[in-house]
């Protein structure tokens, strides 16, 4: 997906303090180290090589990978990425979160164009409500049309780049992997169930659960 004007693209290293914080709850957070992830095949290729050292005897990750288990998470273009990497997985990815993905219109490229309808796994959708490349009614058609268990909801007060740090939306997105990798219970009630804590927590808004 083309960058937007203003945003532009962000490198590895400005998710650093989310990254970081992800890793302290346990995951195995590997990063595709590049400027275009739209088609998903850094993404795809970064999950597959954790997996790869599950089985070698040489690295610190050796039996210590969940191979059943794994989400892709992206911002952006790399929410579009870890779409594409999701449904292009063959099963190897089970969950998915996107942060701010970008209205269909952005894709520029034949291979960037993702179908939610093929995702069958959990999927998170989160935004910021005053981001003008991700808005509310493309959003939402997206949740609509997505097969497998879903939930959306926007951020207020934020925009596009929110989610380099991670701030305001840090504890959704551990709870959610938390929840759909671990099987987490105390995670699982902020998303599961007409009580579920996302859909009543008043600094988000256009909220919705489906499937869970």
């Amino acid at each position: 997906m083309r960058a937007p004007r203003g945003p532009g693209r962000c490198g590895p290293e400005e998710y650093e303090a989310l990254l970081r914080h992800l890793a302290s709850w346990g995951f195995v957070v590997v990063v595709a180290d590049s400027s275009v992830t739209g088609d998903g095949t850094e993404i795809l290729a970064a999950a597959q090589y954790i997996v790869d050292q599950d089985t070698n005897a040489e690295t610190i990750f050796h039996q210590r990978i969940d191979t059943d288990n794994i989400a892709s998470v992206g911002h952006s273009q790399g929410a579009g990425g870890a779409i594409n990497a999701a449904t292009r997985s063959a099963n190897l990815i089970t969950a998915t979160a996107v942060l701010d993905l970008p209205d269909p219109w952005w894709a520029s490229r034949p291979v960037d164009v993702i179908d939610v309808a093929k995702l069958t796994g959990p999927t998170f959708f989160m935004t910021g409500a005053d981001d003008p490349v991700s808005t509310a009614d493309p959003q939402a058609e997206y949740f609509d049309k997505t097969a497998g268990p879903a939930v959306r909801g926007r951020l207020l007060g934020v925009g596009h780049n929110w989610a380099v740090d991670g701030e305001g939306f840090r504890g959704y997105l551990t709870a959610w992997l938390r929840f759909t990798l671990s099987g987490d219970q105390t995670a699982a009630r902020a998303f599961v169930g007409d009580s579920a804590e996302i859909l009543t927590d008043p600094h988000w808004d256009r909220q919705a659960v489906k499937g869970l």
